[in-house]
């Protein structure tokens, strides 16, 4: 039990802090992703499940890195979300990234939605906080950290590492 509570405290604080980041300041600090690798340091001796388990652990990180690595080059994908993505990916194993990728995926459309929606129909005078401000007028950038974050969260409950620290 208390396994679980340190995986939801430290995965979930650390995803929200990067969904806010994101939102207000368009950056997700190094120090974030970094929380999110040492968490899965400090949780895998405790639901170790062998070798051919945390190595399918790396394999995943590794290709989401690879990935973010290539989305960043491209300019389709900021840096911070490129870390945070690669870092996230290593707490899930094959199955849970698809569930990851089909949540960050869904909420990333929605999260265009709005921010389309919102940059064309709310007026310049709503936008006194510099982060709304920054959220609604710069057309260029996307808070994806918000949908990489969102996804996390929802795959959490689903993952294989959370399920075992819970005993299935």
């Amino acid at each position: 039990m208390l396994l679980t509570f340190f995986i939801v405290v430290v995965f979930a604080g650390t995803m929200l802090t990067a969904a806010a980041k994101d939102a207000t300041s368009m950056t997700i600090p190094n120090w974030i992703s970094l929380a999110v690798i040492a968490g899965f340091i400090i949780v895998t001796p405790f639901i170790w499940a062998g070798w051919g388990v945390l190595s399918q652990h790396l394999l995943v990180g590794l290709t989401f890195f690879a990935v973010g690595f290539a989305m960043f080059a491209f300019g389709w994908l900021g840096g911070g979300d490129a870390k945070l993505m690669a870092a996230t990916a290593l707490w899930w194993q094959w199955d849970d990234a698809a569930i990851y990728v089909i949540y960050t995926t869904f909420l990333g459309g929605i999260l265009a939605l709005l921010l389309v929606f919102g940059r064309k129909y709310i007026p310049e005078r709503l936008l006194t906080a510099q982060w709304a401000h920054h959220l609604f007028r710069d057309e260029k950038k996307m808070p994806y950290g918000l949908a990489l974050a969102g996804g996390a969260l929802l795959t959490l409950p689903k993952s294989d590492i959370f399920l075992r620290s819970v005993g299935f």
